[in-house]
């Protein structure tokens, strides 16, 4: 990703606390943090399992919050629901809900596609300094430490691995982002194409059937 990187993945503007309009993005994530990892936490408050997790996710992050900033990325549906689910998880950052504007859903959207979310919760974790991605397995990690020690272990296998441009990344379905998995999830997330691209896939062996029938005709004497 360029220099701007949590810009363009979240947006101009990122939360730190409910009910306020945000900061600048690039304030936040530009060259005096400190933080060495970047989580993205896709989670809502409608969510049962999201509501098991959150307080194993706070209490993984108050073990470890020197290396790790942690961005809450909202599914809740209206205003009142993020900003009490969102107190609950202070003292994350978070970005600006989908409902919001369209700006923001649009936002959303991109974020959930680029990083084939399926199902919530969901926590990736990302390069602090570059926005290269290191493990969508986060969630499935951080449940299975109990204890410091193993906490600030598994922080350190993730320093420890290579970082790589979002659109390298192998996601756990094992599928890299090349250009055949992006088109095939720009078809996945949005079914209506498909009927599209069915309707021209139709029409064109359609045109060249009966090209080959008048080929065929003025071919006899």
């Amino acid at each position: 990703m360029a220099a701007n990187w949590a810009t363009e993945l979240f947006g101009p503007k990122i939360l730190t606390k409910p009910k306020t309009t945000g900061l600048p993005t690039e304030s936040r994530f530009g060259g005096k943090s400190s933080k060495k990892l970047v989580a993205l936490y896709f989670s809502a408050s409608w969510c049962p399992p999201c509501k098991g997790f959150s307080p194993m996710l706070l209490d993984f992050y108050n073990s470890c919050k020197d290396d790790l900033d942690i961005v809450f990325v909202s599914s809740d549906r209206d205003e009142k629901s993020f900003n009490d689910y969102y107190q609950k998880l202070m003292p994350f950052l978070a970005t600006m809900p989908a409902f919001n504007s369209e700006e923001a859903r649009q936002q959303h959207i991109k974020m959930a596609d680029t990083f084939q979310i399926k199902g919530i919760p969901t926590v990736i974790v990302l390069d602090a300094k570059t926005g290269n991605f290191i493990t969508d397995n986060a969630r499935t990690e951080i449940m299975k430490v109990t204890d410091e020690e193993s906490k600030k272990a598994l922080v350190k296998s993730w320093l420890e691995k290579e970082a790589v441009p979002i659109d390298q990344a192998e996601f756990n379905t094992g599928m890299s982002r090349g250009p055949l998995m992006k088109a095939l999830m720009f078809f996945v997330n949005r079914p209506v194409y498909i009927f599209g691209l069915y309707y021209l896939i139709k029409q064109g062996l359609k045109y060249l059937d009966e090209l080959g029938q008048d080929e065929s005709e003025g071919g006899e004497l």
